[in-house]
């Protein structure tokens, strides 16, 4: 009598899944029609498994935010020298240019629900204020906090496709006009 091979268990892979998983279901329905039970059958787990991974609904969609803001601080990391504007020109380029964080990407879908929700805005405040600390002396200057601003304002007004590569280079064109006040 012949056995199957037992499947090997790959926590990580199943948790990456789910995340994944409740993101696609966000981008779909909303945060409010998540279900832990949507989210395990996309995912191909029982609810328990699920629950295995995340206590509850909020730790679930708190997971995803983290993925998101681990995925685009990598992006930004790419990007960063030592000149002045230095985290404003890589936050705009990859807010314009990464297609898979980026505004063309699917995960700014998400950037919509992250303002909606304190805790998720807190997220995402506390992670840009960690950076602008530590990019200070580069990038406090008020005018990039304007363009930072005006950056976000096109992520979160959905501004159509065809008008992203004229803001973005008049954003960058903004950064290289400014002279440090040092």
């Amino acid at each position: 009598m012949m056995t199957s091979p037992k499947r090997k268990n790959n926590p990580q892979a199943l948790r990456h899944r789910i995340i994944i998983c409740t993101k696609e279901l966000i981008l779909k329905d909303g945060i409010a029609n998540l279900s832990l039970q949507k989210v395990a059958d996309m995912a191909g787990t029982s609810k328990g498994g699920l629950c295995h991974h995340f206590k509850n609904k909020d730790d679930l969609i708190m997971s995803v935010f983290e993925l998101f803001i681990a995925q685009i601080n990598t992006a930004i990391m790419t990007h960063i020298t030592d000149e002045f504007g230095t985290f404003t020109k890589a936050y705009v380029h990859v807010l314009f240019d990464d297609t898979q964080i980026g505004l063309s990407g699917d995960w700014a879908g998400l950037i919509q629900a992250m303002n909606a929700d304190n805790k998720l805005r807190d997220l995402w405040t506390n992670w840009l204020n960690t950076k602008l600390a530590v990019h200070a002396d580069t990038d406090s200057d008020s005018r990039l906090m304007a363009i930072r601003h005006a950056a976000d304002g096109t992520w979160l007004n959905q501004t159509s496709d065809d008008k992203l590569a004229e803001i973005r280079n008049y954003l960058l064109g903004l950064i290289e006009d400014i002279k440090p006040t040092n």
